[in-house]
């Protein structure tokens, strides 16, 4: 048996909605480090985001 490897965690919600960047190692909301748009909290929603 083969064991997969890989995070097993969703990290989309620290993905920058206008540059893409992945913001870690910080609590969210916080700005993004590359463009300084607001990279929001899981809880809160995202601009374009289905409700």
């Amino acid at each position: 048996m083969t064991e997969e490897g890989g995070e097993s965690v969703c990290w989309l919600d620290r993905v920058c909605p206008d540059c893409g960047l992945l913001v870690e190692d910080v609590d969210l909301p916080a700005p993004c480090p590359r463009c300084g748009a607001t990279v929001p909290s899981d809880s809160q929603e995202r601009p374009g985001e289905l409700t």
